[in-house]
């Protein structure tokens, strides 16, 4: 599907300019309050031989986000006109003022998008995308991804299409807020690719008896600064973690399955049925076997 992209933009290279309808275009967009998210349209422009400007004095009645991969963009707010650069993002909301410009000398590539919905505007407050109008993200190629899918989908009028590209906003409004609140790099896996593969391993092997020594020699870390980094990411110590993943499942099998208390903590890791009591008496706030019965 991406192949077909790039090959369509190397074909046709006359076509600076490639969207995705979910209506017919209005250029002052649509509100829908009875859906909690909806997108109008989507797109991508790469301005080769001629410039772009909009001036919409009041705005419009959806969100507008618009992402620049290359080159640069000129947008004014009140009085004050913003070169914003590539990796930068800058969002619209309904009713704002909106005039922006791209020049052709600048090779300036964005990518746009028109959303609404009931709950857009407390998804973007959650996300941290309501604090201001521009933001720098760096160029995040899952974030080109995900348009990419949009305008192909918003393309293909199958079943369902509008249910997807609503799904690949979601993630993408969720990539851009996680980026902004823990200044990942693009391309990693957080500031601690180490310690984020290790909690990958942990949910895995929660059951096992696992050592914090052991997951710090994997980590090529001293066990002090393998807590220290992994409390950095998580907020809590690697015991601490692990034995929240265990009293989750505990709860689970106690409330959903007919095993018995000295089963389910053999299920979760502990060899000791009343050592795990303690642990889930200490965590919980009562006996798993009261526990169990609230659910009987």
């Amino acid at each position: 599907m991406l192949e077909t992209y790039t090959k369509l933009l190397r074909e046709r290279e006359l076509v600076i300019s490639i969207s995705g309808d979910a209506h017919g275009w209005q250029e002052h967009g649509i509100e829908n309050t009875e859906q909690f998210l909806a997108v109008n349209w989507c797109g991508y422009q790469r301005l080769q031989t001629r410039s772009l400007s909009r001036n919409r004095e009041h705005g419009r009645v959806d969100f507008q986000l618009i992402y620049i991969t290359g080159g640069k963009g000129y947008f004014r707010f009140q009085d004050e006109t913003v070169e914003v650069a590539s990796g930068s993002l800058v969002i619209y909301a309904p009713g704002q003022p909106q005039q922006y410009s791209y020049y052709a000398e600048d090779g300036t590539e964005v990518y746009w998008i028109h959303f609404t919905g009931y709950g857009a505007y407390e998804l973007l407050r959650q996300s941290g995308l309501l604090e201001q109008s521009v933001y720098t993200v760096g160029v995040m190629e899952e974030v080109v991804v995900l348009f990419k899918k949009m305008i192909q989908e918003l393309n293909s009028h199958r079943p369902l299409a509008g249910q997807l590209v609503t799904a690949y906003l979601l993630e993408m409004i969720a990539l851009l807020g996680r980026r902004l609140q823990t200044g990942d790099e693009p391309g990693a896996q957080g500031r601690h690719p180490d310690i984020n593969q290790m909690i990958a391993y942990i949910h895995e092997k929660y059951s096992d008896n696992l050592s914090i020594s052991e997951l710090a020699a994997e980590c090529s870390l001293s066990v002090f600064r393998f807590i220290h980094k992994f409390k950095e990411v998580t907020g809590m110590t690697p015991m601490k973690y692990i034995t929240e993943i265990r009293m989750n499942e505990a709860k689970k099998l106690l409330s959903e399955s007919s095993l018995h208390v000295k089963e389910v903590a053999a299920v979760v890791g502990y060899d000791n049925p009343l050592y795990f009591s303690r642990i889930f008496r200490s965590t919980v706030g009562i006996p798993p076997s009261e526990y169990k019965k609230k659910f009987q």
